[in-house]
């Protein structure tokens, strides 16, 4: 959930420092890499389990629906999640209760270490969407202004009393699914493919042709996000680490 919450707006300092494990941190330091959480930009917990998210957002939809707010869940999660269980009876469930959730489907075509299409007999994993009513779009991911249009229209459309929708984004994974795994089984010269295809550098090139970004600003605004990363960095190195006692905070009925 890093890149989630970052782009939800969770400060980058605020998400080294939980990674970290510093009491600066968005969930203090207590919850890690793996458990984000920033209630004030609408950041629900992130979880360990694929797909366990899924339910919770329709939890969050339904919250929503009874209290008659205009608020949207949204879940992310990837290609593999829809192969379990949850991720169907959260799809059928908003379906038959119209709740407004969207489900965001991030398919970079592999899950851990296998092709997707080596698990799941689909080219388009929207196609699922058809076995619950529900609207369905395939996006192409590398694209920052397709996702913003597809992700509009779904919000609009569960907002106003649609009921959920389903959106795959085509995407890609350029490293292996960790650190001690050099992704092997990618079949020769697909990773160049696809790293022509970066999101960053084709809004880049696509801001320049629309006037809104000097091709000498690039290089530029580059170095100025740089320089705001590494100084994130260095003061959530600098923070201190949460107490023993933090990890009996917040647990009903448990007492240091």
């Amino acid at each position: 959930g890093h890149g989630v919450a970052l782009a939800l707006g969770v400060p980058p300092e605020s998400v080294f420092a939980e990674i970290l494990g510093r009491e600066s941190g968005c969930a203090g330091g207590i919850g890690g890499s793996m458990h984000l959480c920033d209630m004030t930009v609408g950041l629900f917990p992130t979880f360990a389990i694929v797909g366990a998210g899924i339910p919770v957002a329709v939890g969050a939809a339904l919250t929503a629906h009874v209290k008659k707010t205009d608020g949207v869940a949204v879940a992310v999660f990837g290609d593999g999640a829809t192969n379990i269980g949850a991720f169907h009876e959260a799809c059928n469930l908003a379906a038959v209760w119209q709740l407004p959730v969207v489900f965001v489907c991030e398919n970079n075509l592999y899950g851990e270490y296998s092709r997707y299409d080596r698990t799941t007999p689909l080219v388009d994993l929207a196609d699922r969407a058809s076995a619950y009513r529900m609207p369905a779009q395939v996006v192409d991911g590398q694209i920052l202004s397709a996702v913003r249009s597809e992700m509009k229209t779904a919000v609009e459309r569960a907002r106003s009393g649609g009921g959920p929708t389903l959106l795959e984004m085509k995407t890609y994974r350029y490293f292996g699914h960790s650190r001690s795994d050099p992704a092997s089984y990618r079949p020769e010269g697909e990773l160049d493919r696809w790293r022509a295809r970066d999101p960053i550098g084709l809004h880049e090139a696509e801001l320049v042709v629309a006037g809104a970004l000097a091709p000498e600003q690039v290089e530029a605004t580059k170095q100025t996000v740089a320089d705001k990363v590494e100084a994130a960095e260095s003061r959530a190195l600098a923070a201190p680490a949460p107490p023993i006692r933090a990890m009996f905070e917040h647990v009903t009925g448990v007492h240091p």
